[in-house]
């Protein structure tokens, strides 16, 4: 399996999570962009932690209980397509939020 195969299967298994991650990471980093604040940084953290949790319970409540068997059938485990989403994510919220305070110094 590639590399563009695992991304796409990483995008389908946690296309919620990610979204939100998203809109979350975004509104961050305009926030951050007009008030420049070390500790606001270490709070958009927590706060992230504490909504991927929500979003996690949520997506995993209203998925389909087949739905995981596809991901089975490939070789590879919900807590490994999970553990990548969750990295995926806040990854992506790391690196934009150190662009913002690197521009804006």
């Amino acid at each position: 399996m590639t590399l563009r195969d695992k991304a796409f299967l990483v995008w389908h298994y946690g296309k919620v999570q990610l979204i939100i991650g998203c809109v979350y990471n975004i509104l961050c980093a305009q926030l951050l962009l007009h008030r420049v604040s070390y500790a606001f940084f270490v709070d958009v953290f927590i706060i992230k932690a504490v909504i991927y949790a929500i979003t996690f319970y949520l997506v995993t409540q209203f998925r389909k209980k087949d739905g995981i068997f596809f991901y089975i059938n490939l070789g590879l485990s919900a807590r490994k397509l999970q553990l990548r989403v969750l990295l995926v994510d806040f990854l992506a919220l790391a690196i934009m939020l150190t662009v913002v305070i690197l521009i804006r110094g």
